[in-house]
């Protein structure tokens, strides 16, 4: 099982004692010891703020693929796992091409993420189903939902997302993507932001020539003159209304320990985001209410994303609910938001939840969801900025 560990910068004089007691150990006779040199002043670190150091404290994806598990962290606490599907590891050799299906493992960061996200067809899949390639401009090569509910991609052609094969989660059985339920996609794209870090880990092994019988396995099913399929949230059926009270029975501390609240919350922030104004505010207003305390920081990420979103519309939604919801609110969002941030709080690309709507664009609606956002950014600063050393994530 993959713990997550805390790794510290080692003293220079703890380095020489050690280097000294090994000495000793080793049979040799140690010199007589001399008088130590002062310590330097310690140099400050650039840090890149777009690859920031993992801070053990903040919140943060491991995949490991050794047992093909995703777990969503907040510090040293899962706030929720799942099974995901890894590379195979197999190789596929063509006459001048070849590819190895492996997850690479290492730190990687949100760069985008997306709903409903297309797939464009490389060329191993061509290969795999015997058809001939097409330019790679090629119209053919575009699949819209091949990539189940959502995507948060990583870069280098790694991506988490959706499948439309549940079925083979816990497996190897990709091409070096991280498939996921489509559900669990879906609430990853929430729980994430430009930038986070995704830590994948562990060890898996290095196969050889893919036989054409995994090839059938493991491969996407495109849909055959059906037209897309793309996934529809199962809460989208209710109203507003009845999607709300369905949400607070969701949150409260005796409902199941599931993610069931998600795909509400999901439905009432997709809707919140486009033409339905009290399914935001809905949201807003609870804030800081979901019980027990992993729940309530998960949905705050659920803010944090629909404010990054639609930054606009949420300040003036802010406005709209009562001062005290509006307090938590924007408590919860510049905390979620910031958590995710692994980056120093001072660096102009750090994402402040101000920075997003100038106030100069605001008229009198949304002054007041800016300010309170102003404030509670403020309080955040006087409780972090200049604290204790960042902590840094690692595993064994």
């Amino acid at each position: 099982m993959t713990r997550m560990t805390l790794h510290f910068a080692a003293r220079p004089l703890a380095v020489l004692a050690a280097t000294l007691a090994l000495g000793a150990c080793a049979g040799r006779t140690p010199a007589p010891a001399a008088v130590p040199a002062p310590e330097p002043e310690p140099q400050p670190v650039a840090i890149d703020p777009l690859r920031p150091p993992v801070r053990a404290d903040h919140k943060y994806v491991v995949v490991d693929v050794e047992h093909n598990e995703l777990r969503f962290m907040d510090g040293e606490r899962v706030l929720w796992r799942a099974p995901v599907g890894t590379g195979t590891g197999f190789r596929l050799s063509t006459p001048g091409q070849r590819w190895q299906f492996t997850t690479p493992t290492g730190t990687r960061y949100v760069q985008f993420k997306q709903l409903d996200p297309p797939w464009f067809r490389p060329d191993w899949w061509y290969h795999e189903n015997k058809l001939p390639v097409p330019a790679q401009d090629s119209p053919a090569r575009k699949e819209e939902g091949g990539l189940g509910a959502a995507g948060v991609f990583l870069g280098d052609e790694i991506a988490i997302h959706g499948t439309d094969k549940p079925e083979l989660l816990g497996r190897r059985v990709s091409h070096g993507c991280i498939r996921l339920s489509n559900a669990n996609a879906l609430r990853l794209f929430h729980d994430v932001q430009v930038g986070t870090p995704v830590v994948i880990v562990g060890q898996a092994e290095v196969l050889g020539e893919q036989p054409d019988s995994v090839a059938r396995f493991t491969r996407h099913t495109p849909s055959r003159g059906r037209g897309p399929v793309l996934y529809r949230n199962p809460m989208d059926r209710l109203a507003t209304p009845a999607l709300l009270t369905r949400l607070d029975r969701l949150l409260a501390a005796t409902a199941p320990d599931d993610s069931s609240w998600t795909l509400a919350a999901s439905a009432l922030l997709e809707r919140g985001l486009t033409t339905d104004a009290p399914a935001l505010r809905g949201l807003l207003d609870r804030a800081g209410k979901a019980e027990p305390e992993a729940r309530r920081r998960e949905f705050a990420d659920f803010l944090a994303d629909a404010f990054s979103r639609g930054a606009l519309r949420t300040v003036v939604s802010l406005n709209r609910i009562t001062p005290e919801g509006r307090q938590r609110a924007v408590e919860e969002i510049v905390d979620a938001t910031m958590s995710l941030y692994h980056g120093p709080l001072d660096h102009p690309l750090a994402p402040w939840p101000t920075r997003r709507v100038p106030v100069t664009r605001l008229g009198p609606e949304g002054q007041a969801g800016w300010k309170a956002l102003q404030e509670a950014e403020a309080a955040y600063r006087a409780r972090y900025a200049g604290g204790a050393p960042a902590r840094t994530a690692g595993s064994r």
